[in-house]
This record gives C-alpha cells, sequence and structure tokens, in this order.
C-alpha cells in the first residue's frame, strides 16, 4: 500500500495538482494534513481524477470552513496511524506531545504538518512523518508492504 502524505499547501493548487499527478496512478491513498484552503486546494485534482483520487484529511489552523475532524486514527495495511496538523499539539516547539499521544494509541505511523519542515524518524519502531509544506512542492511517500514500513521525504 502507498499513501501520499501532503500538508500545508496555502492555496498553491498548481502544486497540489502536479503532486496528485505525478503519484496518482501507484496511489492507494492521498493524506492531506490540513492547511489546505478546507480541501480547496485539491478541488480541481478532484474533477479531473475523480474516482481514482482518494484522500484522507483533517483540518489545519488555517482551514476555517472545513468540517473535517482536528484528527484522525484508522488502521491500513493493519498498521494504526494518526493523523493530525500539529497546532492542537504545539509542534513548533515541540513533538513532544504528539508522540505521546501517538504512543497512547500504540500508532504504528503519526502525521504531522504545521512546522513547513519535512521530518521523517523512528521512535520505539513508530514512525513520525512530517512531509514539510506542498506550498514549494513537499510530500512524503510512505510504503507499507509485508508488514514493513517504509518512509521517504521528497520534493518536485
Amino acid at each position: 500500500m502507498r499513501l501520499v502524505i501532503l500538508s500545508d499547501s496555502h492555496g498553491r493548487k498548481g502544486t497540489v495538482f502536479d503532486i496528485i499527478e505525478k503519484n496518482i496512478e501507484n496511489t492507494d491513498y492521498f493524506l492531506c494534513l490540513g492547511d489546505c484552503c478546507s480541501n480547496e486546494d485539491f478541488e480541481d485534482a478532484m474533477i479531473y481524477f475523480g474516482s481514482k483520487l482518494n484522500i484522507i484529511s483533517v483540518r489545519g489552523n488555517t482551514d476555517w470552513k472545513s468540517a473535517e475532524p482536528l484528527e484522525r486514527e484508522f488502521k491500513l495495511a493493519d498498521k494504526r496511524i494518526t493523523m493530525c496538523h500539529g497546532h492542537t499539539y504545539n509542534v513548533k516547539a515541540t513533538y513532544l506531545a504528539f508522540i505521546r499521544h501517538a504512543q497512547s494509541i500504540n500508532a504504528d505511523i503519526a502525521f504531522f504538518g504545521h512546522t513547513h519542515h519535512p521530518h521523517i524518524s523512528c521512535e520505539n519502531g513508530m514512525y513520525i512523518v512530517n512531509p514539510g509544506t506542498a506550498s514549494i512542492g513537499c510530500y512524503s511517500i510512505v510504503d507499507i508492504n509485508s508488514g514493513k514500513i517504509e518512509c521517504r521525504n521528497l520534493k518536485l
């Protein structure tokens, strides 16, 4: 299973479209970690790619008219995933509160945005991923195959 993770596109619809277009053929889900103009940054891609585009999103601190939740927890490919924008955990100061939350629910992968700085680490077997800001073409790919997790940060 392949996940493409985006965050903080802040109105850069063209960049979001380019990331999706580059990855749509081999991606199962696109995860949006917020600050994507209440998902308006995905509008053109949703029209163009239709049902091929599977998006799971959360609301960021600038997504004022979004109905999306602040965070989500779910399972994909037998891995427990948590995702949020990050502002409610004050991730610009420290990742510690978010990491503690993710550990408390036994997450295998924890996704957050907000800082605009790409980050990948592994703490006690849990992957922590921030794709950076899609506004300049940064995003992450997470592959889950045969129980193994592989994470990469990329830039267009």
